[in-house]
């Protein structure tokens, strides 16, 4: 690795960390910090700073930085902006690494001493080596260092692959509650507001070369660095999956993120050639970003568009049909040898072995779910399959046939672990949420790609299907 990575990888390996503004005050933004970290279990000091001279039950308490006895490598700020010369001034004196800024007030407010105190901060940090995250962000989640901005933000079991660069601090948090619905697993986060020093080209430089992660996301509103993050995203793109949610895209939008960030915004078409040049999944929203990742990460690669449709109701699978076609997927018929076999599976009234899979009194005959899902794995014809449990028909039989939803769930989760063609699951949310949710996040643990809509799964899976089919040497 060279010596641009690892100046940017030592700062997700502090040893110690202090951060600045905490008070005994209800709702205090520097305990929430401390407390992100405690909880996070990380793994060295960590320092409140309390310039009010409070006593924080839980951790070591110091009126100034420079009171703090040995090293301290990475600060997170958390006063007024017009503070903020003397603690940078601090954490230059004391030597440390990196810092965090979360106060605002800075350029992205339009006025002269904002933009002021932004410069100042630059100067001193290039002038002591120090690295600034922000300001006007929340920083870095990185769970397996145990580094956090948020006590509810969740631990991850094993080794993260999904790393995220954000302007934004509730779209990154934002971000990670979905993914951790979803069991999207995240390595690592960054939050980087105005990015006055560490910014957004170098981050996805860094994600790039980290051989742990193995798609990046971003959310960005604009920058100050043009060229070079349209040369990272094509650098990032060329070696793994990009996915990019572009804010700031109408006229509107464009002043928000400028009173946001201070970002400078681009147009539209600008910022669309960059990520098609790149070769980046570009997504509307969170939940487009969070399914396409999930996509990537849960689905075999795939090109074709032939798909299979699995569901409980003639008149929803027409409509389901109708939105597959919408969204560029082709729903053939299936080989005789396949209709075949299912009608030897099922063949109860109201039933339909031809594409879309009807199963109606067959949903619930459990039994025969390993033939039909093995049928449907080894057809010719087709490429992909698409389940869509309706939850809302299995809470009118619960009534009067207990447990008849929990033993059906279980059956068809055993019968798809062992197809191998791509497969997503859909529970449309209709009534029963409690009930819905609970047999989603079975399949969510079993490793499956989740949706709560139709719509969201056709659209991440077109969009990752195209992905594939464009950049075939890229591994996902």
């Amino acid at each position: 690795m060279d010596s641009a990575y690892q100046k940017i990888d030592q700062i997700f390996h502090p040893r110690s960390i202090a951060v600045i503004g905490a008070s005994n005050r209800p709702g205090n933004t520097a305990g929430m910090f401390l407390n992100a970290h405690r909880v996070l279990n990380f793994n060295g000091p960590i320092y409140a700073v309390a310039p009010t001279g409070d006593e924080l039950p839980d951790f070591p308490s110091f009126r100034s930085l420079r009171d703090i006895p040995g090293p301290v490598d990475h600060v997170i700020i958390a006063v007024p902006a017009m503070y903020l010369p003397e603690v940078i001034s601090d954490c230059a004196q004391k030597k440390v690494r990196s810092v965090a800024i979360f106060t605002s007030g800075f350029s992205e407010t339009g006025e002269a001493e904002g933009i002021k105190l932004e410069k100042m901060i630059r100067e001193k940090a290039r002038e002591s080596g120090m690295r600034v995250i922000g300001p006007n962000c929340m920083g870095i989640y990185y769970p397996r260092n145990g580094m956090s901005f948020r006590p509810d933000l969740p631990p991850v079991e094993g080794t993260g692959e999904v790393s995220y660069l954000s302007q934004s601090g509730g779209m990154a948090f934002g971000a990670i509650f979905l993914g951790n619905r979803f069991g999207l697993k995240y390595h690592k986060v960054v939050s980087y507001g105005n990015e006055i020093d560490v910014c957004s080209p170098e981050l996805l430089d860094y994600f790039t070369e980290d051989p742990e992660t193995k798609v990046i996301l971003v959310y960005i509103e604009g920058t100050r660095e043009g060229r070079p993050l349209a040369r990272a995203l094509i650098r990032a793109g060329a070696r793994k999956p990009v996915v990019v949610l572009k804010g700031g895209l109408s006229e509107t939008g464009v002043r928000a993120a400028a009173s946001h960030t201070g970002a400078l915004g681009g147009s539209q078409v600008t910022w669309e050639a960059v990520f098609r040049q790149a070769g980046a999944i570009q997504v509307d929203n969170l939940d487009e970003m969070v399914g396409t990742a999930l996509v990537l990460r849960r689905l075999p690669k795939f090109t074709g568009r032939k798909m299979i449709i699995v569901s409980i109701s003639g008149g929803l699978s027409v409509n389901f049909t109708d939105r597959a076609e919408f969204w560029g997927f082709e729903m053939p018929e299936l080989s005789e040898e396949t209709n075949h076999k299912l009608r030897r599976s099922f063949d109860l009234p109201g039933t339909s072995v031809k594409n879309p899979i009807d199963m109606a009194a067959a949903f619930m005959a459990f039994p025969i779910y390993p033939d039909v899902f093995r049928t449907l794995d080894e057809d010719t014809e087709t490429d992909l399959i698409l389940l869509v449990i309706n939850i809302e028909f299995f809470a009118y039989v619960e009534d009067f046939v207990s447990g008849i939803t929990d033993t059906s769930m279980n059956a068809f989760l055993e019968a798809v672990k062992g197809v191998k063609k791509p497969l997503a699951v859909v529970f449309p949310s209709v009534i029963n949420e409690e009930m819905r949710l609970r047999y989603e996040q079975l399949f969510v643990k079993a490793g499956f790609a989740v949706y709560e809509s139709v719509d969201r799964a056709l659209k991440v899976l077109n969009l990752a299907r195209r992905y594939h089919q464009r950049n075939s040497s890229v591994i996902s």
